[in-house]
């Protein structure tokens, strides 16, 4: 009961951080799952052990998970000189594992994420003659996060805890040694962002901090000096740059303003920008790569390409954060301003 409580506890306090800490994000509060397989050091005499158990954590940084776990497994007692196990019901430990750590979420793709963590674990042992003697020491884990949707996430795991040695424990004196372990679980955000982005979205931000925002340039009515008027904003899928059907529509509404004779005088910037996924090398060739694109495509609506500037800023320019899926498809854009 005591170690239960000392969990309940944990989880409390982790799950009250995000106000005290003002680190509301997506995924600001994970909770889950997971099923754990676990061999022990040689000189705990246990067999290998199947069990499960259940995790919950916070993000108090961009990416940083600090998370508490909680697993449980009866183990086979080994005491055997031939090396095998006598099974029976005072031949059970049951183990309990405390896992407290700070977790790196590092972005591979849209999808992947790499997890490295470390932080503290602690072993209890137990059943009707205590064998194992009980103790912690720091533990470490690396896995892969795979993203179902901007909720849910599958995460596979290998973990190790080293324990140090204590002559005064009982039943026996406990040695140093290393468990291990590889555990899969379901886990769930909560308190997220929106989980689709929207143009409209888009719209709001650039109306902040650029100016204003419209496809027909007879409406362009506010200027604020050292400020770019944008007439349009249209989003890319994750490292493509690819004209979508969304952006079509509102490339085709710029087209046919700037082919107005009353228009004809005017010309434009386009600007790419990608999120932070990858090098800033290559960030800068995709925001290229999108601004390209999307001056080919007006020039097909009649727009003559003399009138076009293309431009990148790659990752630079970001509008939203990008340790979160909306805020990468918000900032994977291209700005289309006035440039007379």
């Amino acid at each position: 009961m005591r170690t239960l409580a000392t969990f309940a506890l944990g989880t409390a306090i982790a799950l009250g951080l995000p106000a005290s800490l003002e680190a509301q994000r997506q995924g600001a509060v994970e909770i889950g799952g997971f099923g754990r397989f676990t061999t022990f050091g040689e000189s705990q005499k246990l067999d290998p052990a199947l069990g499960g158990g259940g995790r919950a954590g916070v993000y108090i940084f961009k990416n940083l998970l600090l998370e508490m776990d909680l697993s449980y497994a009866d183990a086979d007692v080994n005491r055997e000189p031939t090396g095998i196990a006598v099974f029976d019901s005072l031949n059970r430990v049951s183990h309990t594992l405390w896992n407290y750590r700070l977790l790196y979420n590092a972005p591979i793709n849209d999808k992947f994420k790499f997890l490295v963590g470390a932080g503290y674990a602690y072993d209890a042992y137990g059943r009707q003659r205590q064998v194992a003697p009980r103790g912690g020491g720091p533990s470490g884990l690396l896995g892969i996060r795979y993203a179902i949707n901007d909720m849910w996430s599958l995460r596979f795991e290998g973990i190790g805890n080293w324990v140090g040695e204590d002559a005064d424990t009982k039943p026996e004196a406990r040695e140093s040694h290393v468990n291990l372990g590889a555990q899969a679980g379901i886990s769930i955000a909560l308190f997220t962002s929106p989980r689709t982005p929207k143009v409209d979205t888009v719209i709001q931000r650039i109306v902040q901090r650029d100016t204003v925002y419209t496809t027909r340039l007879d409406t362009v009515r506010v200027e604020v000096p050292g400020r770019p008027v944008v007439i349009g904003a249209v989003q890319f899928a994750f490292a493509q740059d690819a004209i979508t059907p969304e952006a079509s529509k509102v490339l085709d509404q710029i087209a046919a303003s700037l082919t107005e004779s009353v228009n004809m005088s005017r010309t434009i910037n386009v600007q790419g920008n990608t999120d932070a996924i990858g090098s800033e090398a290559s960030n800068t060739r995709l925001g290229q790569q999108r601004a390209d694109q999307v001056r080919d495509y007006l020039v097909s609506k009649g727009v003559a390409a003399s009138r076009i500037s293309t431009s990148t800023a790659g990752e630079g320019n970001p509008l939203a954060p990008n340790n979160t899926d909306n805020g990468r498809a918000t900032n994977r854009r291209v700005l289309i301003t006035l440039s007379n």
